[in-house]
């Protein structure tokens, strides 16, 4: 059966009676007190990272997990990129070859240079 009264909702209301609502939220303090300044006495820098240590690590577990499952997947014989890092010089143009010589301590002979020099035109 269906009806349009409203229902009185008032006596479940834990304000109509203020001392007793006061009562209520001053037990709960004392009660909650002791364990609030034990988490204040926790909140420090190294208290926070004891507690997220579990955490970090079997997120740590499960990202090498997956690298591990992934890198086993890669062809093995599949063309490697670059393995020399580009230096400023090649990066401004300078010839490899040139670069090359500057950073050793050997110094090109005559036939290397005038090589370069034929291959760079």
């Amino acid at each position: 059966m269906k009806t349009d009264d409203r229902i009185d909702f008032s006596s479940l209301d834990p304000t109509g009676d203020p001392e007793r609502f006061e009562g209520i939220v001053r037990s709960i303090g004392e009660r909650a007190a002791a364990e609030l300044a034990a988490r204040r006495a926790r909140s420090d820098v190294f208290g926070e990272i004891s507690r997220w240590w579990r955490p970090m690590l079997a997120a740590a577990a499960i990202t090498g997990i997956i690298s591990i499952g992934t890198l086993t997947q890669v062809e093995p014989n599949a063309p490697m990129l670059a393995s020399r890092e580009v230096g400023l010089a090649e990066a401004i143009g300078v010839p490899t070859q040139l670069a090359e010589w500057v950073r050793s301590d050997e110094a090109p002979t005559t036939t290397e240079l005038m090589l370069s020099l034929e291959d760079e035109s």
